[in-house]
Order: structure tokens, then sequence, then C-alpha cells
């Protein structure tokens, strides 16, 4: 077995920056983890979704999580835009939007969730299909 076989792709540094370089209207919490005291604010929380093999031994497949809360619905929106020209500016394509959603726990906050991924040519590093 090849070494390029058994890589696995990390890319949660570069993830963690773009979404940390996002410009908006509003402050936010950048999170690798639903934070332990409840939600504070606009909070954008990500994650390694999915890190898969393929049928070709040196091609994964990367899938990120994001998840926004926000107390304001109007945030929810300009948080996302704002994700997602982030997301797909790393050359990540959206594969999920879930429906808009308003979550009761602690003060209340609306709540979004998007997925990203790719295929990755293990090799190069570089994002292809």
């Amino acid at each position: 077995m090849k070494e390029t076989e058994t890589l696995l792709v990390d890319a949660r540094a570069q993830v963690r920056a773009a979404l940390g370089a996002m410009e908006t209207e509003t402050p936010f919490t950048l999170c690798a983890e639903y934070p332990k005291g409840g939600i504070q604010g606009d909070t954008v929380v990500f994650g390694e979704y999915s890190n898969t093999s393929t049928d070709c031994p040196v091609v994964d497949r990367i899938v990120f999580q994001v998840d926004l809360y926000t107390p304001l619905r109007e945030h929810r929106q300009m948080l996302g835009q704002a994700v997602n020209r982030a997301m797909t500016e790393l050359g990540l394509r959206r594969v999920y939007a879930s429906a808009d959603g308003y979550r009761d726990e602690g003060a209340g906050c609306y709540h979004k969730c998007y997925r990203f991924g790719r295929r990755v040519d293990k090799r190069s590093m570089r994002l292809i299909d």
C-alpha cells in the first residue's frame, strides 16, 4: 500500500481560518464544537462531518458541517451568506442546507445547518470533481 493511500486529508485549519476571517455586520463567536455553556450571541460552530475514502485509493471525500445559532432571524441569513462565501472561496461546494429552525434551549435561538464538501486528490491535496 502506498503512503498516499493511507494519508488522512485534514482541512480543519483552512476551514477555521476562512470562517474566522468572515466579514460580517455583527460580531460572532467561532467554535469547533457546541459551547458547553450554551449559545451566547451569534455563534458559528464548525467541524469535520465526514472524511471517507472512495473507490479510488488516492481520492477521499471530505465534508464539513457549519451550524449557525443566532438570537435574531436576520443574523442567521447574514451569517449564512458569509459562511457560503467563505466555504466556496475555499473550493468546497454546498451539499446540504437544513430547513430554517428555532431552538428553545436556553434563551432560544435561530438555527441553520450547512454542509460543504468535495473530493480530494491526496497526491496533490487538490480539490477535484
